[in-house]
């Protein structure tokens, strides 16, 4: 005779678990000297902060660009330069990667183009520090396509384009 038990617990389901800018975020930290950015509202990162500082038991280096109400009205291009600034003079990173929001991709910023121009506007204080930006909006995909695009922002951004000297004592595990 068949037994049916009913659950006393209902299904419950870790919306950060399933974040595009997290995966994104994974990415980034398996390079050495990445930081990884959030270009959103400071509530974005706190949650995936405590998810991963729960998971690594270890403080985790995620820094944000904190927009406001203005920022949101306005556009963030200005968040996000002083954020890439302020990141270069207090860590001094090799690799600063951003990752988007679903807030500034709901609101449509041209993030390339505004990357392009703080790049140029700012060469000689971003020097030996390589920016990557990876759209990774929370309400598309899950982790996996976060960490799939920000790698390949990367392998498109800092890769040298024709043929080069191959190592052969030298791997790369994606």
């Amino acid at each position: 005779m068949v037994r049916i038990l009913p659950q006393t617990k209902w299904a419950t389901i870790n919306s950060l678990k399933s974040s595009q800018p997290l995966g994104g975020a994974l990415a980034f930290l398996g390079i050495d000297g990445a930081i990884p950015l959030f270009h959103g509202s400071q509530g974005c990162t706190s949650f995936a902060l405590v998810l991963l500082a729960r998971h690594f038991k270890e403080a985790i280096p995620l820094q944000t660009t904190a927009m406001d109400d203005v920022a949101i009205v306005l556009g963030g291009a200005g968040h996000l330069e002083q954020a890439i600034l302020d990141l270069k003079i207090r860590a001094k990173p090799k690799l600063i990667g951003i990752c988007t929001t679903a807030l500034v991709e709901t609101r449509g910023e041209d993030l390339t183009g505004d990357l392009a121009s703080i790049k140029l506007e700012r060469t000689e204080e971003l020097t030996g520090t390589d920016v990557v930006l990876a759209n990774t909006p929370d309400f598309d995909g899950a982790m996996e396509e976060g960490w799939a695009k920000a790698v390949t922002a990367m392998i498109k951004a800092i890769t040298r384009i024709g043929e080069q000297v191959r190592q052969s004592r030298t791997i790369a595990i994606l």
